[in-house]
């Protein structure tokens, strides 16, 4: 085989040449389980690993390659999936001491649709406990490093798999974005990180407790927006399991790729999102702005005139759901919790009914003012996280010193980290994050595109033209391990 270089490897790079017989995917399996032994130690991205089964079923996606079965794109292409969606016969923690010995019978069914698909699975990625974290530091299991900085937080709940894409661990990873978990993280360590349409993707298989009903969301990992492109098709659709999955019907998203985008509008939200931006942040999504106007696109200035209601109605809304499955946990095992999410999830069990009527209510206001922007604009953009990556420290302090300012992660809106991603938690609506620049000290930052419901063609037809166009994608971290080999 000739072998690829790992860093440079993408779906759509791979796949021709797994298809061709050019790379054998038990070469290309063993490729990256090296890699991983050798990185893992210090990035801490991985939790299992599923050696033997992975290497196993890329001898089956081998010989069926062979014999002329190719499955299509992510035949052979090797995966990693985020700890809290179950995987039949494979410990599935939730990044949570109660869950630490738990081995479902069962795989969540965007497992499953890889697996049909010819994915090969290399194991479980780290996280934040119970996905209930936007920095993944996890006082069980360790935090996962950013490959960037392994000083510093890849983002969260699915740090893990943001740090396994971005360090080449794997060619692509899932995840789950309940507030941005998917999004944060991608942001935080450059690699594309895609929440798509509420009920695009089944989330049955889900750990439950790990998200709130009507505001979680299955994701995807990869280096670049066709890739994100290549997975959603496989992974999309209606299911059964799930009785909050939409029928809608599944496009060809990778034909969106490469579509003009001039003449398309694009609505550069305003206000709610300016807050707390750092100038470096600030200064990347101006440009990122630019880039865009210079593909041909339009730009509005767009508000939300109910925006600033939005953390509210988060909190009372994803943690109330969310805690209903805690409740037995709660009451027989409250010390296997860490003491800051232990707080946190009696401070839920507070939240009124009447509150959470009520902020169902204002839920869809907000919903409704989107839609009327979205009638003027085709896409919506937005930075992703209003500052670079934290160090584990200052998470740890709770706040970080930027432009002479003290900025708390922990505020009256809620979590810092998150309060860029969680308008579209809130709507449901669909929305990447992609690589827009890199601070002074070499860290990835993240523009958002969103745009209507179940437009995911919209999003990545942008979103692409945008990485092209500004080549950010192309910028790798370089890892102690790597330097001078």
């Amino acid at each position: 085989m000739n072998k690829p270089d790992l860093e440079e490897v993408t779906v759509a790079g791979l796949s021709p040449r797994i298809r061709r017989k050019e790379i054998s995917p038990v070469e290309l399996t063993n490729l990256y389980f090296s890699r991983i032994k050798r990185l893992n130690p210090s990035l801490n991205a991985y939790l299992t690993l599923t050696e033997e089964r992975a290497l196993a079923d890329a001898k089956m996606a081998e010989k069926e390659i062979h014999r002329g079965k190719y499955r299509g794109p992510l035949h052979g292409i090797p995966f990693s999936i985020k700890d809290n969606l179950a995987t039949k016969g494979v410990r599935t923690t939730a990044g949570s001491k109660i869950l630490s010995e738990w081995v479902p019978d069962f795989d969540a069914t965007v497992v499953t649709r890889l697996k049909e698909a010819g994915a090969v699975i290399l194991g479980k990625t780290n996280m934040h406990e119970w996905a209930k974290g936007s920095n993944s530091i996890n006082i069980f299991y360790g935090t996962p490093h950013n490959p960037w900085d392994t000083k510093r937080v890849p983002g969260g709940s699915s740090g893990g798999s943001a740090v396994a894409v971005a360090a080449s661990l794997c060619v692509a990873s899932l995840g789950t974005d309940s507030a941005g978990s998917v999004r944060n993280p991608a942001s935080l360590c450059g690699t594309v990180g895609l929440k798509p349409t509420y009920g695009r993707v089944s989330t049955f298989g889900g750990v439950p407790g790990t998200g709130g009903y009507s505001t979680n969301h299955f994701g995807i990992f990869t280096k670049t927006v066709e890739d994100s492109a290549l997975v959603l098709k496989v992974i999309a659709g209606y299911d059964p399991k799930d009785p909050l999955s939409s029928q809608e019907r599944v496009p060809d998203y990778p034909k969106s790729i490469g579509k003009p985008v001039k003449g398309l509008k694009v609505g550069v939200l305003r206000g709610y999102f300016d807050d707390g931006l750092v100038g470096e942040v600030k200064s990347a999504f101006t440009e990122a702005v630019s880039t865009l106007k210079s593909l041909g696109m339009k730009t509005e200035e767009v508000s939300i005139p109910h925006m600033d209601l939005i953390p509210a109605v988060q909190t009372a809304t994803s943690r109330v759901e969310s805690i209903s499955d805690h409740d037995p946990y709660l009451r027989t095992r409250p010390r296997d919790y860490s003491p800051g999410l232990l707080y946190t999830q009696i401070a839920a069990l507070l939240v009124p009914a009447s509150t959470f009527v009520t902020a169902q209510r204002v839920r869809r206001l907000i919903y409704q003012e989107f839609d009327e922007a979205l009638e003027r604009v085709q896409v919506l953009v937005a930075p992703t996280v209003s500052i670079p990556a934290p160090t584990i420290e200052e998470c740890n302090c709770g706040y970080v010193e930027m432009d002479g300012r003290r900025i708390y992660l922990q505020g009256p809106r809620g979590n810092f980290l998150t309060q860029c991603t969680i308008p579209f938690n809130v709507t449901g609506l669909p929305a990447i994050s992609v690589c827009c620049g890199f601070s002074s000290t070499g860290l990835p930052i993240g523009l958002q595109i969103a745009s209507g419901s179940f437009r995911e063609d919209l999003v990545f037809r942008v979103a692409h033209a945008y990485e092209r166009k500004a080549g950010w994608y192309q910028r790798k971290p370089r890892l102690e391990e790597d330097k001078g080999g």
